[in-house]
């Protein structure tokens, strides 16, 4: 009679082939960077916005007035829309300049 198969033993693995590889996040370095997670830019000691007087006090206050005329100027051109969103134009330029 013949004798049964026996499949051959498998050798012990090496501890090398067992070993997960690193994954990206654990081989990246643990040193600090300047980055950070927010729309906003980080405010150096130095940058001119961190100075004593406010940027908004040294802007000019838009008026009622100064819109309306700006509005109605928008108007005149021919290329507003409608009311609204020519004031609305009329104070995002104002505001920005």
């Amino acid at each position: 009679m013949a004798k049964p198969f026996k499949p051959a033993p498998k050798p012990a693995p090496a501890a090398a082939a067992t070993a997960r590889p690193a994954s990206p996040i654990s081989a990246a370095p643990a040193s600090r960077t300047d980055v950070r997670n927010s729309p906003l830019p980080k405010q150096s000691a130095l940058s001119p916005s961190s100075s004593s007087v406010s940027s908004a006090s040294s802007k000019r206050q838009v008026t009622h007035e100064m819109i309306a005329r700006r509005a109605y100027e928008i108007w005149q051109s021919g290329k507003g829309g409608s009311e609204f969103d020519n004031w609305v134009r009329a104070e995002r330029e104002l505001r920005t300049s």
